[in-house]
């Protein structure tokens, strides 16, 4: 795995062997970044369930001004901060270790609201539904013309969220694009 663009291109990530992530794929992260555009630019970015923290790096290796990693596994956590060391990109970048639904409250108050949230829960996560409605029709967290990216299962209309203003699919997966208000 790679960054694909901007300032840490092509510098490649680790990830902690044998953790249960799936990190989001070069093409994944190509075509939500080609989506985004120069929002990207100056954003303040929040990369939860962050894994090995590529779509974080990513958003500030494209010109975000800063990034909020959070990740509880602290395997992944520790790994985040070595990407963002081997890419020196962690000036502007914040990891927080913990579960996110728990840190999101203080985080979104502390450090938001976020111009773009970008959330890759595991696919099985219970209770997911009610945290990811938060963000998208709540708007918990966001800036007012700010976005909520969801990548999750292809089976995404048992969370009960809204129409997404895009969607692109790939596989069992799909990216979920909804713009706050």
């Amino acid at each position: 795995m790679r960054v694909i663009a901007g300032s840490a291109r092509s510098l490649v990530l680790k990830y902690p062997k044998n953790a249960r992530i799936r990190p989001t794929t070069d093409a994944m992260r190509e075509a939500l970044f080609a989506s985004l555009g120069d929002r990207v630019i100056g954003a303040r970015f929040a990369d939860l369930y962050a894994g090995c923290g590529s779509v974080g790096i990513e958003a500030l290796s494209r010109g975000a001004a800063s990034c909020v990693f959070v990740e509880k596994d602290r395997r992944c956590a520790q790994t985040i901060a070595e990407n963002l060391a081997h890419t020196g990109l962690g000036e502007t970048a914040t990891v927080h270790k913990g579960p996110v639904e728990r840190l999101w409250p203080r985080i979104s108050d502390t450090d938001g609201p976020f111009d773009i949230v970008f959330v890759d829960p595991p696919y099985d996560l219970p209770g997911f539904g009610e945290f990811v409605r938060r963000l998208a029709v709540g708007c918990e967290g966001v800036a007012p013309g700010g976005m909520v990216v969801l990548q999750y299962g292809a089976d995404h209309d048992t969370l009960g969220l809204p129409e997404a203003v895009r969607a692109k699919r790939f596989g069992e997966s799909v990216i979920l694009f909804f713009e706050s208000p």
